[in-house]
């Protein structure tokens, strides 16, 4: 599985305070506005406060447009080096993400990694160093500061916004208004996904398809009716949501809202029409109605198949996973890590030792059978494991390993098992046992070819009539004279 997968360029658009400020280090009591692009706000020491698009607490530089004509800053560079004005290069070709309309912000990572994006810079701040905002020219420097020495997890920024005064801020505030307070109203989040969808939640048609969670932080319900979603942030207009009913696309204040990118929209309107999600890794953007201002955007890596990804508080900037191998598991439509812990509890679930003309395998033969559950609630390939008439010899038939798409059992779901001495007919066919009708032992082994899953010992059976747990995976055994094999008992 790849790293942790972060927040990626996010661009918040607020509108530049109107109040008299000053020049400064330190407060002036006469300020002056610049009225141009300026190196805005700065962290040279982050270690807690605000989680890049790597999970790693980069430095990073915030800019903001205090003029009053739109400025697309890509081919522009910043350096900390001033003999060297060209070190690090905006990225160019994305103007979507590097153009400021008048009073505009843009975080720039400052993390000495320009090869994971078109914002990344190729230095990080050091204490007491000049660093600087250079034109395209290479020459013409258009802003400087010094970075002095600012405590862990404070930033230095300009109050307010785009004058020349500077104040130390406790909190800061990347990609918002200096000395603004955390905004009310409306704020949403791409909070969860899944990119790789085998077994985890199904849609209301029962199908396992890709999905996003969107989270309301807000204090106001939002209708996201006539917003984009999108898998690509050259394309932000990629999936339209449905603005016809708003019964279903508005989320409540502390809501949850679940997408389904799968590509039917056909299906509803909280069914994407032109996205799916790519367990490789890819991009996922929340873009207002405008189809411009992307209010929540995230870039992510390799996906494992029915482990999600989710901000956790939610709403913050930290990632975690969620399924099989992590602490809790998946929660569409629910707050992150309030989920089960992942396990598996596989049971001999119901059997038939006597077949004379009940249920045929699919080659018509009126085999024995044995019918595993999961009661857990991650998928479990039985592949490698055992089964046996005698548990004196636990290692008696081994499922085979090459056939995980046939031998997974689905969290709730159910798989058969013949007992016919067939294994040329299939994975599923065991490969030396057989049931007595006139009774013996069945046991499931673990890989280990030691550890005993789940045994049952029965006595004479009745021909066509299975005997199986009631309610599944209960402790009560009862005989059906109408047998379920790959259903439920009840």
């Amino acid at each position: 599985m790849g790293g942790l997968h972060k927040i990626f360029y996010t661009l918040v658009f607020f509108a530049a305070c109107d109040v008299n400020d000053t020049t400064g280090p330190g407060s002036d009591p006469d300020p002056e506005p610049l009225n141009a692009l300026v190196i805005n706000e700065f962290m040279s020491h982050n270690t807690l406060a605000w989680a890049g698009p790597d999970n790693d607490y980069p430095d990073w530089i915030e800019l903001y447009n205090g003029s009053d004509e739109t400025i697309d800053v890509g081919g522009m560079y910043l350096t900390d080096k001033m003999d060297d004005l060209t070190l690090s290069m905006i990225g160019d070709n994305v103007p979507e993400l590097t153009t400021l309309a008048p009073g505009d912000f843009l975080v720039l990572v400052a993390d000495g990694n320009p090869q994971n994006g078109p914002l990344h810079l190729d230095f990080k701040l050091s204490d007491n160093e000049d660093f600087a905002l250079v034109d395209i020219d290479g020459s013409t420097i258009i802003d400087q500061h010094n970075s002095g020495v600012i405590p862990d997890d404070m930033s230095e920024g300009r109050v307010p916004d785009g004058y020349s005064n500077w104040e130390v801020l406790d909190p800061s505030t990347p990609g918002t208004s200096n000395g603004s307070e955390p905004p009310a109203g409306i704020l949403l989040y791409i909070n969860e996904f899944m990119a790789s969808n085998d077994f985890g939640p199904v849609d209301e048609f029962g199908d396992h398809d890709d999905w996003i969670e969107i989270y309301n932080a807000g204090n106001e319900a939002v209708d996201i009716g006539g917003m984009y979603m999108t898998d690509n942030l050259t394309d932000l207009t990629n999936s339209q949501i449905p603005d016809t009913d708003p019964d279903l696309t508005t989320i409540e204040p502390g809501g949850y809202l679940i997408l389904w990118a799968d590509k039917e929209p056909e299906q509803g309107v909280l069914h994407l029409e032109d996205m799916k999600l790519s367990g490789s890794g890819e991009q996922i953007g929340l873009i207002d109605v405008d189809g411009i201002t992307i209010i929540d955007s995230l870039t992510f890596g390799d996906q494992t198949t029915d482990v999600s990804t989710g901000r956790l508080p939610d709403g913050t900037g930290s990632w975690e996973y969620f399924g099989e191998g992590y602490d809790t598991m998946p929660t569409p439509g629910a707050t992150n890590g309030s989920g089960d812990a992942p396990f598996v509890l596989l049971f001999i679930n119901e059997f038939l030792a006597s077949n004379d003309s009940c249920f045929a395998d699919e080659f018509g033969d009126y085999d024995d059978w044995i019918e595993i559950y999961n009661a857990g609630n991650i998928p479990k390939d039985i592949g490698g494991m055992y089964f046996t008439d005698d548990l004196t010899d636990l290692t008696n038939s081994m499922i085979p390993t090459d056939a995980p798409d046939v031998t997974t059992i689905a969290p709730g779901g159910y798989l058969l098992l013949w007992a016919d001495k067939e294994p040329e007919q299939g994975p599923l066919h065991l490969d030396d046992m057989k049931l007595s009708g006139s009774g013996e032992e069945i046991g499931m082994i673990d890989v280990d070819g030691v550890t005993i899953i789940d045994s049952y010992t029965f006595g004479e059976q009745t021909t066509d009539i299975s005997e199986g747990r009631l309610p599944d995976g209960g402790d009560t055994w009862e005989f059906f004279e109408t047998p379920t094999p790959g259903a439920s008992n009840e």
